[in-house]
């Protein structure tokens, strides 16, 4: 692992450092094969918050004890934030490890490795744990966000990521959550993508380029005329596409849930039947706020014509009158 970005076996002893950020794997943690497995693990929480938070927080971990690292931790948070990312690293890693450490490769080609009074796990008991070690992940990285957030550290305001958000209209995930409720930091992260082409595709040619700008900048006039109107058919119609777009395993529990016990086979088809109907209805409203938001505007630009409008001369026979 690059020294830059490492986050586990600072002072030799990385399989404890392991087995204590997650605590329910074996006590005989080999450190030797995760180690090289751990930059792809950095890489999949890199991919949500950005590669410049990892590096500053992999800083901290790997400064020297003393006063500056002593500074640094002392900062509000500083020590949560650090905790959650390496375990979102270290979950992410579980998962490219896991799936290959009950098989034995060699030339022969590849074996199960059982006990003899051994019983492997099913397909679906596999398929399961390893889902909720992606949720464990992902839980991992959204503390992290919210850490960040709250203590309002100054790499992550500055970090390429948050930037995102400060021409949008929703800019955080208590914004979002006021209608529709994703409960989820991370996910609000994924979505700023979607946001940004929301608003300038569907809600801007609305609005117009410069109430736009003017409602971005906080107008307090259009803001209580437009503001709530634009702000639900932009995370409506975000999240139908999201719903759509991305992979159903990055979203949490309770935005499209399925509940039954049957073969993957069904659940799968049952998830995408489930996700096509909450997407149309997510359209469906998305596309009424915004006939709502045409109105407003509409009215909006009458009532600026009619405020604006001075009348002409008037001509009389005995000469010129206002």
């Amino acid at each position: 692992m690059h020294s830059r970005t490492r986050l586990f076996g600072r002072d030799g002893d990385g399989a404890q450092e392991i087995l204590e950020l997650i605590g329910v794997i074996s006590a005989g943690v080999s450190f030797d094969k995760w180690e090289p497995l751990f930059p792809f693990g950095i890489r999949d929480v890199s991919a949500i918050v950005g590669r410049s938070v990892v590096l500053d927080l992999a800083d901290v971990y790997n400064a020297e004890e003393g006063e500056q690292r002593d500074l640094v931790m002392s900062i509000e948070g500083m020590g949560e934030a650090l905790t959650y990312l390496r375990q979102a690293v270290a979950l992410f890693t579980w998962l490219k490890i896991i799936p290959t450490l009950d098989a034995q490769h060699d030339e022969n080609g590849r074996s199960r490795r059982l006990g003899e009074n051994e019983k492997g796990l099913t397909a679906l008991q596999e398929w399961k744990d390893e889902q909720n070690i992606l949720r464990l992940a992902y839980e991992a990285v959204d503390a992290l966000i919210e850490t960040m957030t709250i203590h309002r550290h100054q790499y992550w305001l500055d970090s390429p990521k948050y930037s995102m958000r400060k021409s949008l209209l929703v800019r955080n995930k208590e914004e979002f959550d006021e209608y529709y409720n994703i409960g989820s930091h991370r996910l609000f992260v994924t979505l700023l993508p979607m946001l940004r082409e929301i608003q300038q595709g569907s809600v801007a040619p609305i609005v117009g380029t410069d109430r736009m700008r003017q409602l971005v900048g906080g107008d307090s006039l259009l803001e209580s005329i437009l503001g709530d109107t634009a702000r639900r058919a932009l995370v409506l119609l975000t999240m139908e596409k999201a719903i759509r777009r991305l992979p159903v395993e990055v979203m949490p529990e309770g935005i499209v849930q399925v509940q039954f016990s049957q073969p993957v086979s069904s659940r799968l088809k049952a998830d995408k039947e489930a996700r096509q109907a909450v997407a149309d209805s997510l359209a469906a409203d998305g596309n009424l706020a915004l006939s709502r938001l045409a109105d407003l505007v509409a009215g909006l630009e009458q009532k600026e014509n009619r405020s604006s409008y001075v009348g002409g001369p008037i001509v009389h026979s005995k000469g010129i009158s206002f």
